[in-house]
């Protein structure tokens, strides 16, 4: 294992300034790590209003952005761009990327991996799964809206020797912790995503809404369906199991307005293809039938197809 010493500045360049990549780099400058900025802007440099959990004052962070040389010289790579925008972050900053870097990817959903290794055949390569809450209060301020798990794990041989930078994204942001085998908590936040994502984009409503008895049954539909596609994927769950945890999170995230939510409310594109597609194809993969998932898919395409 590669270590990366307590109390050490890590050199950062962070892909990627929306609300989960503008908390983790807020997170990290907090602990004293050199953070280089990533962004679609031309901008040389960003300035971020970080506000923490439930905290009055605001913490201000002036970061470089979009400067070759300090990619180069990273020590690594954390890319949170929406999963449709992983393989064009890759390819943009490609040209000025060691081979021993190590690359985290953080996305919601799943399907990117495979495509990612193709692109970095020789880089150490990790995915993290969170759980942590953001709201872009504007452009250039976030909150931290709540606070949840985060999982890391390599999905290559070279990637398994970074174990350690789990230590760095816990002293930012805890709880974060290593995982041998990442796609776990992959699916187990796929599962809550299916069910709380795509309903709350619908309706327009906050999480905590979907608690009313209401959506029971919806509920225990889309769970039942996850439920038989992660079992037959190698991930055995109970569909009750699922339901339990997602009402947990409701609960826990009441107050909160989904990404999915987000998205559909600023006419953005959505991440339903990671998410929901990503579960109707291994669906798919196993001849399981998945038509509560496909009908909130369906209608948040029709969403996206009518955009203004």
């Amino acid at each position: 294992m590669i270590p990366f010493p307590t109390g050490n500045t890590v050199k950062i360049t962070l892909v990627g300034a929306g609300a989960i990549g503008s908390l983790w780099a807020g997170a990290l400058a907090r602990q004293g790590h050199a953070i280089h900025l990533w962004r679609r802007q031309t901008d040389t440099a960003f300035t971020l209003q970080w506000q923490g959990l439930d905290a009055p004052d605001t913490d201000t962070f002036t970061f470089c952005c979009n400067q070759p040389e300090r990619l180069t010289s990273s020590d690594v790579i954390l890319i949170t761009v929406k999963a449709f925008q992983v393989l064009e972050s890759i390819k943009s900053i490609a040209p000025w990327l060691r081979t021993a870097t190590p690359v985290i990817v953080m996305h919601n959903g799943m399907g990117t991996e495979n495509e990612v290794l193709q692109l970095l055949p020789d880089n150490p390569v990790l995915y993290a799964t969170t759980s942590q809450a953001a709201l872009r209060v504007d452009r250039q301020s976030v909150r931290h809206t709540g606070v949840g798990p985060t999982f890391l794990g390599a999905v290559n041989r070279a990637g398994e020797q970074w174990q350690s930078l789990a230590g760095v994204l816990n002293t930012a942001l805890a709880p974060c912790q290593w995982h041998e085998d990442i796609h776990a908590p992959q699916w187990q936040k796929l599962a809550v995503n299916c069910a709380i994502n795509p309903l709350t984009a619908i309706l327009q409503c906050r999480n905590g809404e979907l608690a009313a008895p209401d959506f029971t049954a919806e509920l225990t539909g889309i769970c039942r369906e996850v439920a038989a596609v992660m079992t037959a994927a190698g991930y055995p769950t109970r569909s009750e199991t699922l339901l339990q945890r997602t009402l947990t999170v409701i609960q826990a995230t009441a107050a909160n307005y989904s990404s999915m939510q987000q998205d559909v409310a600023n006419q953005r594109p959505t991440e339903i293809d990671a998410i929901t597609g990503f579960l109707i194809e291994q669906a798919h993969h196993f001849q399981l039938a998945t038509p509560a998932n496909f009908a909130l898919w369906q209608q948040i395409k029709h969403l996206e197809q009518n955009y203004g």
